[in-house]
């Protein structure tokens, strides 16, 4: 278990246990429920960074094996047309004419050569975006959790302030999220 979701149960634990003493100040009681509505929007947040974290990462790896296999071909082709050109060269040097098939075949490969380095270039482009969101997503989880500890100990300790910079710190680690999503749809 990560430190961060160790700290979140405790805070999570240590809250419970404060909520159960149930104050009877009607003010303290609201504040106890505004801290565990922004508490669990905020877990619900988190969730879902984490998940997206996940899925955005295995996008991430896809693309990657994706562009590996295209720089596979693309080289195979390259090595391809160099073989049919020293062919040729050889051929020349000899006083004979190359085969007029191959030279069309040295064509074909050049093109799906300059078509294989577009794509290589298209897959790692979105590799690395696929990358960067994937640790936009992790960031923001770990602020999420920040902020969830600090309500948790809000409670605990009974310090407003403490709420407000949770709230604060989930609001940043909830902007990653919508950042984030916002990357994906584009």
């Amino acid at each position: 278990m990560s430190e961060q979701s160790e700290s979140a149960e405790l805070a999570s634990e240590l809250f419970l246990d404060q909520v159960e003493q149930d104050p009877h100040d009607p003010q303290e009681r609201n504040w106890h429920r505004r801290v565990a509505l922004s508490t669990l929007i905020f877990a619900m947040l988190a969730a879902l960074g984490g998940l997206l974290s996940g899925i955005t990462a295995h996008d991430s790896q896809l693309e990657k094996t994706e562009e590996i296999i295209s720089l596979t071909i693309l080289e195979g082709d390259r090595i391809s047309v160099e073989i049919l050109k020293a062919k040729h060269d050889i051929l020349l040097s000899m006083g004979e004419s190359p085969d007029e098939g191959e030279l069309a075949a040295i064509q074909v490969f050049e093109a799906v050569i300059a078509e294989k380095r577009e794509e290589v270039v298209e897959e790692d482009t979105l590799a690395q975006v696929l990358g960067q969101t994937h640790l936009v997503f992790a960031i923001s989880v770990a602020f999420l959790a920040a902020g969830i500890s600090l309500r948790g100990m809000a409670v605990v300790v009974s310090e407003k302030w403490l709420w407000i910079i949770g709230l604060f710190i989930g609001v940043v680690g909830s902007m990653g999220i919508v950042w984030g999503i916002s990357k994906m749809l584009i």
